[in-house]
């Protein structure tokens, strides 16, 4: 709690390194949202799409990462790519807002959805999914051109009984009682509150529910979905307290734990992009360069796009 504090007034001394130390690696697991978007996704295996208020049934299957690396040294990134049990895939995004610029944003989800299971050999069906939080009561669905349609299939949580969630998730607790529902309703209960201070409330509220839950697995599902979900309205003074809270439980070591391993894995990544680079420079072929590297050819070509962009 001490170091976080200090990490937060800026405590620039050089007598407290060790815990400035610490404090950065912990900002930096609870902060990459990979993580925390893995954990989360990976115990949705099994369960349905109607777990979010989404009108299907289908069950998640296995999810795929939801990066999109754009040429123009930037990367998009969606809220999460399940692949479900009839084939098809399916991209979810969770909006406190309707724009209409969201539907260039979902053009290229869907596109690079396609384009990555091309590369695969792979044709499945997607759908194009939206959950809106309770600031927004309708929305428009489609967006036409004479070249293209894009559509999407909304779930509103307006008129959502919050409180009823609520107490209900607390009764099964204590009772023992607790079920995939009630799991995925205190994922989601923050964004059933219309309003920038109830919402913040709403994430404390769920998440010293969520510590009491006897089952780790069932725990770590929740916090990591919690971050997960609130993670476009959650402010700064709530994101502190989430900090503080995971840091004394078995999901926060989990997420340090995760976050260094992926700090690590960063490291050898950039490494190996700055060989590349240096090969491609002196004249190696894109072929050459990923099989010394062990490295797909696209990885190394769009680098060497990023470099050019950069120039």
């Amino acid at each position: 709690m001490a170091a976080l504090q200090q990490m937060k007034k800026g405590n620039r001394m050089e007598g407290k390194d060790t815990n400035r130390k610490k404090d950065t690696d912990t900002a930096i697991a609870y902060q990459n949202k990979d993580i925390v978007s893995k954990l989360f996704g990976d115990r949705m295996k099994g369960k349905p799409l109607s777990l979010f208020g989404l009108g299907s049934n289908l069950k998640v299957v296995d999810v795929r990462p939801t990066n999109i690396p754009i040429v123009q040294a930037r990367e998009l990134r969606m809220d999460n790519l399940f692949e479900l049990e009839d084939g098809s895939v399916a991209i979810l995004d969770y909006e406190s807002a309707y724009k209409k610029a969201n539907f260039t944003k979902y053009g290229r989800y869907i596109m690079d959805v396609i384009d990555r299971y091309l590369r695969e050999e792979k044709e499945p069906d997607i759908h194009m999914m939206v959950l809106y939080t309770a600031d927004i009561e309708e929305a428009k669905a489609s967006m036409e051109r004479t070249a293209c349609r894009i559509q999407v299939e909304a779930s509103y949580l307006a008129g959502v009984p919050s409180e009823e969630w609520m107490e209900d998730a607390r009764k099964r607790i204590e009772e023992g009682n607790i079920t995939d529902e009630m799991l995925m309703h205190l994922v989601i209960l923050p964004l059933t509150y219309k309003g920038e201070e109830k919402k913040q409330k709403a994430i404390k509220d769920c998440v010293d529910l969520a510590k009491q839950i006897p089952d780790k697995e069932q725990e770590t599902f929740v916090l990591a979905g919690i971050l997960s979900f609130t993670d476009k309205v959650i402010s700064e003074k709530t994101r502190q307290y989430i900090k503080e809270v995971l840091g004394m439980t078995q999901v926060g070591r989990m997420l340090m734990d995760e976050g260094r391993q992926e700090g690590r894995r960063e490291g050898d990544m950039e490494r190996a992009r700055k060989t590349a680079l240096n090969m491609l420079k002196r004249g190696d072929s894109l072929k050459d360069v990923a099989e010394i590297l062990e490295l797909p050819v696209d990885v190394i070509k769009s680098w060497e796009q990023e470099a050019c962009v950069v120039v």
